[in-house]
């Protein structure tokens, strides 16, 4: 019997993944090559998105350092995927001046938001433009940059958690997970598809939150608390290699054993020594005869 005999109803649909397809003998425009990285790109944000979703992937750490009234806000190095799946790289450790004047009335909270933008580079023109019709330049290449954002609002179109006083770790497991009940967590440890980013697209969610900065203590020398908390993490949790377990546990079995006989071994001589001299105390010693109770844990060799 045929399995598409088996079907009882069924229901086909497109893709949003398009690959080109070249042919001996074509004629190939720039869409056709265009395509090629279309395609390369549309597949990688698709799976970083549903494999992780939006957040920091490792680094991005804020710090904030008061020198001469100047309030420097410092970003670690890092990367982060926004809610399309794009990456945004920091390669190296940025600082941003909130108040180049000096000026003492900083706002607070404050909020440290990553970007990501793209910058169009190299432009060309088209070499067999004809003279009635000047083509413009287009860029032959685009270039990932990264924008560090610190506003005196949270933005509603970000990726990030809310505010919360605890609830993130998940404290009953010894596993560095994050809570499976938490709002923050929860779609992604339910296998939901997508990005939440309050109201707006997934398209137009191209912002991570990295920070939420207070300031407290004397208005003229305040410090700064930085709050991660605010942050979605999404660095994976990797597993123990299951072949070298498999390889490693005869030979921990067998250093148990040996480690137990040896442990027998030795524990039987003291008892027999300490059992000798409980008889002849018994047989011979009077009863205010003192034995030395040091002498009992002595082995036998």
């Amino acid at each position: 019997m045929s399995p598409n005999n088996q079907i009882v109803a069924p229901k086909k649909g497109p893709s949003k993944l398009e690959r080109a397809k070249f042919g001996p003998g074509m004629l190939l425009q720039h869409e056709d090559l265009e395509q090629l990285n279309v395609y390369t790109r549309e597949l990688s944000r698709l799976l970083f998105r549903s494999f992780f979703g939006c957040g920091v992937i490792c680094g991005l750490v804020v710090s904030v350092d008061v020198r001469c009234g100047k309030v420097t806000v410092t970003v670690a190095k890092g990367v982060a995927l926004d809610c399309g799946g794009d990456p945004i790289h920091v390669p190296q450790t940025q600082h941003v001046v909130i108040d180049e004047h000096c000026g003492p009335d900083v706002p607070s909270p404050l909020w440290v938001v990553l970007c990501g933008i793209e910058k169009c580079c190299a432009p060309r023109t088209a070499m067999c433009a004809t003279d009635d019709d000047e083509s413009s330049p287009v860029c032959t290449r685009e270039r990932d940059w990264f924008e560090i954002r610190v506003l005196r609002e949270r933005p509603e179109c970000v990726c990030a958690c809310p505010d919360s006083e605890h609830g993130l770790l998940d404290s009953d497991s010894n596993c560095k997970c994050a809570n499976p009940v938490h709002e923050c967590y929860k779609d992604h440890y339910d296998g939901k598809c997508g990005c939440t980013c309050g109201d707006c697209a997934e398209c137009d969610c191209d912002c991570v939150l990295l920070a939420r900065l207070d300031r407290s203590g004397d208005p003229e020398n305040p410090t700064w608390d930085v709050d991660h908390r605010v942050r979605r993490f999404i660095r994976p949790v990797l597993m123990r290699d299951p072949q070298v377990e498999i390889e490693l546990t005869p030979i921990y079995q067998d250093q148990g054993s040996s480690q137990t006989e040896a442990d027998t071994q030795t524990t039987r001589p003291i008892q027999t020594r300490r059992r000798g001299r409980r008889q002849a105390a018994g047989r011979g010693g009077s009863a205010g005869q003192h034995i030395d109770p040091g002498d009992e844990d002595v082995p036998v060799v």
